[in-house]
């Protein structure tokens, strides 16, 4: 049962894909939610037409859900919660900007944008300074003045009549209290001319229509909390609960970019990354539930969470460590749902014609190779490259073919011993010499052992012919899986280099 007296919001805006820094937030509040049986709403800020996209209404949903992040409340759309969005909102905050005009704690201001440009130039020039407070002209207005204006169809905007001299005190619980005075506010605009709200006056009277309990949100809007703050006190509203996250860092301290690794939630599901391990480690950016506790699952996440526990300083991101956050969730996931994963996602890569394909993808085979490459897989991606050659023919770069050039003979020699050896062998699951990887080994340390070689010097000739490269799965597992024609094949193919 929801408890309705807690009540959080994420308020993106649809700019762009749904990064790193915004999932942290939703993820915050969605964990609060939870943890207090509260509600959590989903609300789209797309009143800045100039920077509207559209398409990334549905990318920032997608990614969210893909997360497990859902919202609670919202417009029902064929049972369905679709997010509450301003631009449908827009008579709402006219009306409350009327309601402020009528009560005299707003006003309309006529002044054109190059008469605006002109009073700062002007006060900038008298008094060295950028900072311009606008010096109410239009408060000065008489009703028959603002009729005319009406009248003659003149562009106005609403701005907030701030209080002089008035301390605006708050506490937040990552920042402790604030204070700043009123005198340094100018009289803020609340419409803008073209009828639509500016943010800080449509984030108050959602917040205040939604009856938002706690407001959860990164520091950068910490500047933006006091004339929310008086809008909440002009329409005499109750005040929320604020805390700001900490900024997220790169590693290097300094702003957080692509060459950090920080990229869209999307492109994260894309690279193979696990939504699990994407919410552990969101959740470590700036909270903590000791000094030492670094995997959580997502039931110990909820029981865990406390506004209390964020602080103020800044999160380091880490790329190389969700990789291995990641691994480790890998490693701990079933065989049979990696194997979905990973069958998934090669087959949606796989054209649709190709002559290099020497094996069918199919889930009986990667369920077999799944144990050789699971301790060392990071994300599904990784694995999907790293397994390839299973399925197609393996092309040899110059580097891979010349790579014994100052020891061919002594490479052709093992080749030569292992293809007479293995051919030996039988694919024929009833006989005696199968080709199976406990079988193969030891073969191939008896040609280590006749040519007077480490068997590490062996297998390295064998998985460059094998695998076309210096890294391969385990060898011997390997090479049962390739079978024993295709295996012959591709020794075959390289020895034809010497």
């Amino acid at each position: 049962m929801k408890n309705e007296n807690i009540r959080v919001r994420f308020a993106p805006s649809p700019t762009g894909f749904l990064h790193i820094g915004s999932a942290r937030t939703a993820f915050f509040n969605w964990l609060f939610a939870k943890k207090m049986s509260g509600v959590f709403v989903l609300r789209i800020e797309d009143t800045d037409i100039e920077r509207h996209k559209e398409d990334t209404i549905d990318l920032i949903m997608d990614s969210l859900k893909w997360l497990g992040i859902t919202w609670d409340e919202g417009p029902d759309i064929g049972g369905i919660f679709a997010p509450y969005r301003q631009s449908l909102r827009k008579e709402i905050y006219n009306q409350y900007a009327q309601k402020l005009i009528a009560e005299k704690r707003a006003y309309r201001c006529f002044c054109s944008p190059d008469k605006l440009e002109e009073k700062r130039k002007a006060s900038t020039k008298d008094k060295g300074s950028d900072f311009l407070k606008y010096d109410r002209e239009c408060l000065k207005l008489t009703d028959e003045d603002i009729a005319n204006n009406l009248q003659y169809g003149r562009n106005y905007t609403i701005r907030l009549l701030v209080p002089d001299d008035r301390e605006i005190n708050f506490t937040d619980i990552a920042y402790g209290k604030i204070s700043v005075n009123s005198k340094i506010v100018e009289d803020f605009i609340i419409i803008r001319s073209n009828g639509l709200p500016t943010y800080n006056f449509s984030v108050a009277i959602d917040d205040i229509q939604m009856k938002i309990t706690h407001v959860i949100r990164g520091e950068d809007h910490l500047s933006n909390t006091p004339k929310q703050l008086l809008i909440y006190d002009a329409l005499n509203s109750e005040l929320p609960r604020f805390v700001h996250l900490p900024m997220i860092l790169g590693s290097d301290g300094q702003k957080l970019s692509k060459r950090h690794g920080s990229i869209s939630i999307e492109a994260y599901r894309d690279e193979g990354f696990l939504p699990e391990a994407i919410q552990n480690y969101l959740a470590l950016l700036g909270w903590a539930y000791d000094e030492k506790t670094t995997i959580f699952s997502l039931e110990e996440l909820v029981a865990k969470f406390s506004l209390e526990d964020i602080n103020k300083k800044p999160a380091k991101f880490d790329y190389e460590k969700l990789l291995w956050l990641n691994g480790g969730y890998i490693r701990n996931t079933d065989d049979k749902i990696l194997s979905k994963l990973i069958y998934g996602r090669l087959i949606k890569s796989a054209p649709q014609k190709n002559t290099d394909i020497v094996s069918g993808i199919n889930m009986a085979k990667i369920e077999k190779i799944i144990p050789l490459i699971k301790e060392r897989m990071r994300t599904i991606k990784e694995a999907c490259e790293l397994i390839s050659p299973f399925f197609y023919k393996v092309r040899y770069a110059e580097e891979i073919k010349n790579f014994f050039e100052n020891e061919k003979s002594e490479a052709a020699n093992i080749l030569n011993n292992t293809i007479t050896v293995l051919e030996a062998f039988s694919d024929n699951q009833t006989t005696s010499i199968t080709f199976k990887s406990s079988l193969i080994e030891p073969e191939l340390k008896k040609i280590a052992d006749k040519l007077g070689i480490n068997l590490r010097k062996v297998a390295e000739v064998v998985r460059i012919a094998l695998w076309g490269a210096k890294v391969s799965p385990p060898l011997f597992g390997t090479m049962e899986i390739l079978g024993r024609t295709e295996t012959l094949n591709r020794l075959k193919a390289y020895s034809e280099n010497f």
